[in-house]
């Protein structure tokens, strides 16, 4: 019987981009006289893949096992393996950018396998299905042993798979394999109908959840009038697509998607512009979203509104500024994170992370406390005007300063205070890290270091860092004379390792860079006996100022939001776009 109420809500998911399909290269007869690369993404893998490798050779003793051990990164960067006859890559337990080297390889026409556990297997699938390539993949149940590098297991399993390994590389091509097809989806509206509303719209969240077009909460029906009111918001024009694509899958993004996902967030029409500013900086191809949103690290973002509009639409600068409360800082970040799900295709079953972060509902949203700080706002600092109106995103890898694990690691105005100098100290111990970790290898044998012996700029600036400081500290700091400049120097300059302390290669390459002022920070006069160089790139910090008088100074340490192999990336890490197309507001017009 049909019902008397029907529900009509328009698909908040996007169109995505899929490469028109490729069939794999045929496979191998024989390993027998081949060439084989293998590929070691991780150090994780070693032990595994030694002993793989042995068994392998005896099995082909006249074909040549090459290993190419590094990480994930350089190996995005090859294009082709045409100077071998197959690959095995693997194992793969993490996965740092939104492309798989191996689709690369099959279409240059290099066969191979990939090698990956359980967790990656999803990841590894989707990037096949976007490049529409049907990548052989094998997946090993090794998890458990990484971390303890259990010997004997990895041996046993290298035993126990060396066989599945060999088939994947020679097994004849399947009729898909041949023939892959393109990937079909349907994004058109929806209908739910009930007897009443209510059954209409229980009809309407069981299918949005069970489809994972929601974060697993309820979410607001994006009717038709809804999604048109919601559009009021912006003068821009639905229909305009959003320079790049949202990651991890391609979307193609438009304004009206954006306001579809604003309305199941609970957004008001005059949050939109704010909203779909920072979606176009996910979909910005110089932003790193991949990272922060899919990987196992289980990242977080920063969303930080800053100039007039903040105050206009009633976003919480005061007490709990990160927390529940405020319809204004929670469904603008919801809102970033359900585009990220629909708009991106991102699948929490696969890219939640390794522990996942509950902050990933509405994102670390907030902006600042302009009215009790005593300096300008942060994106004055970063040369916009004080009329514009701004968000600044960045990846947050894990918080300095809440009550779990140590309160001790930041001061706290209400609750723990040490003195001006012990604060300040405090502060910028937190900020420059360990200096342990420019010492010592990165990884262990046989896996390439991070800093490549030490490379210059990788010395200084590998450590991404940002303040919020809460108005009483940064009150205190400007009665004693600093500015957000002096302070930003102070704590580039708290701790200097001695020139003579440093390896007469590092010393070349540190006097090279001080000769290119590619780095303010270090300067010629440094690179000389009785001279000092900085562990830290002020440039790599950023300070803000929130939360109520007597608030609690936090430390996020970051990634960075410019991905590494930009070409010509800025100067400073943080990534904001000023705010337009506001029709509601005074401000971000």
């Amino acid at each position: 019987m049909r019902g008397n109420v029907v529900l009509e809500v328009r698909n908040p998911r996007s169109h995505i981009r899929i490469e028109e399909p490729h069939p794999l290269p045929p496979r191998l007869d024989t390993l027998e006289g081949k060439r084989i690369a293998i590929l070691q993404i991780k150090p994780d893998a070693r032990i595994y893949l030694d002993h793989l490798t042995k068994l392998l050779q005896e099995r082909y003793p006249t074909a040549t096992f090459t290993r190419l051990e590094g990480r994930t990164g350089p190996f995005t960067k090859i294009k082709s393996l045409r100077e071998y006859d197959a690959y095995i890559y693997g194992v793969k337990n993490t996965a740092g950018f939104n492309s798989e080297a191996s689709i690369e390889w099959e279409k240059y026409g290099t066969p191979g396998v990939i090698l990956t556990t359980a967790t990656c297997i999803g990841q590894t699938y989707r990037h096949a299905m976007s490049a529409g390539v049907p990548i052989r993949a094998l997946v090993l149940p090794c998890e458990k042993w990484f971390a303890e590098e259990e010997v004997d297991e990895f041996i046993r399993l290298a035993e126990n798979s060396v066989d599945d390994v060999i088939r994947s590389l020679t097994d004849p091509l399947t009729e898909e394999e041949k023939n892959p097809k393109k990937y079909e989806y349907d994004i058109s509206g929806l209908r739910f109908e009930g007897a009443d509303y209510s059954e209409a719209y229980k009809k309407f969240l069981t299918y949005f959840i069970e489809k994972k077009f929601t974060d697993g909460m309820s979410v607001a029906p994006p009717t038709p009038e809804a999604v048109k009111e919601m559009l009021t918001g912006t003068s821009r024009e639905p229909d305009e697509v959003i320079p790049g694509e949202m990651t991890p899958t391609h979307g193609i993004v438009t304004i009206e998607k954006i306001a579809i996902n604003a309305v199941m967030a609970g957004a008001k029409p005059e949050y939109l512009p704010v909203i779909i500013t920072a979606v176009e900086m996910l979909c910005d191809p110089d932003f790193d979203a991949f990272h922060p949103l899919c990987t196992v690290t289980s990242s977080q973002l920063l969303i930080a509104v800053g100039g007039p509009i903040a105050k206009e639409i009633g976003m919480n600068c005061k007490t709990g500024y990160l927390g529940p409360g405020t319809r204004a800082n929670s469904t603008i970040g919801r809102a970033v994170s359900l585009c990220a799900i629909n708009l991106g295709w991102l699948d929490f079953d696969i890219d939640a992370g390794m522990t996942g972060q509950p902050s990933r509902y509405c994102n670390l949203t907030f902006c600042e406390n302009e009215e009790d700080s005593p300096w300008e706002p942060f994106h004055v600092s970063m040369g916009y005007s004080a009329e514009d109106s701004t968000v600044t995103i960045e990846e947050i890898m894990h918080v300095d300063g809440y009550w779990w694990p140590e309160i001790t690691h930041m001061p706290s105005g209400s609750v723990w205070t040490y003195g001006l100098q012990k604060d300040l100290d405090r502060i910028a111990e937190r900020a420059q890290g360990t200096l342990e970790s420019k010492i010592k290898p990165v990884h262990n044998i046989n896996a390439i270091n991070f800093y490549d012996d030490m490379g210059a700029k990788d010395w200084i600036g590998h450590r991404t860092y940002a303040l919020i400081l809460y108005p009483g500290q940064a009150r205190q700091l400007a009665a004693a004379g600093f500015t957000r400049e002096s302070l930003t120097r102070y704590i580039g300059n708290y701790r200097r390792w001695p020139w003579e302390n440093l390896s007469i290669d590092l010393q070349k390459k540190m006097l090279k860079l001080a000769e290119s002022g590619e780095m303010p920070c270090l300067s010629v006069d440094d690179c000389k006996p009785g001279g000092s160089v900085p562990v830290f790139n002020t440039y790599k910090l950023a300070i803000f100022v929130a939360g109520p008088l007597g608030g609690q100074t936090l430390g996020l340490f970051c990634m960075g939001s410019y991905k590494s192999f930009t070409s010509n990336p800025p100067k400073s890490p943080y990534f904001i776009k000023k705010i337009t197309g506001a029709t509601l507001t005074k401000a971000g017009r």
